[in-house]
């Protein structure tokens, strides 16, 4: 059987991830791996700080963005991980907000593993 279903979902900016993750040639702000691929390729993922979605509503906005890898965007999603600007990667006019690294430390970090 088949049923129908709505769906509301946030438009996310995918020239925006994709032009921080290049910048970052894919390499992870947080632990710094790259994650090569066949053939050449490497493989990242773009990170809100403040998360998109309704309960948080963060922007979807250059200083709101990181380029993780799989397994720090996990971490960092489920709070495992505080984001120090100290110890990330930045390149330089990648203006990340401490608003937004304030509100995952305030509210979405849960302590270290």
């Amino acid at each position: 059987s088949r049923i129908s279903t709505t769906i509301n979902r946030i438009i996310r900016d995918t020239a925006l991830s994709r032009k921080i993750k290049n910048s970052y040639k894919s390499q992870c702000q947080i632990c710094r791996l790259t994650l090569q691929l066949h053939g050449g390729q490497s493989y990242a993922e773009a990170h809100h700080i403040k998360p998109l979605g309704s309960k948080h509503n963060g922007p979807d906005v250059e200083g709101n963005i990181i380029c993780v890898c799989p397994n720090c965007h996990a971490q960092v999603d489920f709070g495992a991980i505080e984001l120090d600007k100290s110890k990330l990667l930045i390149l330089p006019g990648h203006n990340l907000s401490d608003e937004y690294i304030n509100y995952h430390n305030a509210k979405l970090y849960k302590g270290a593993v």
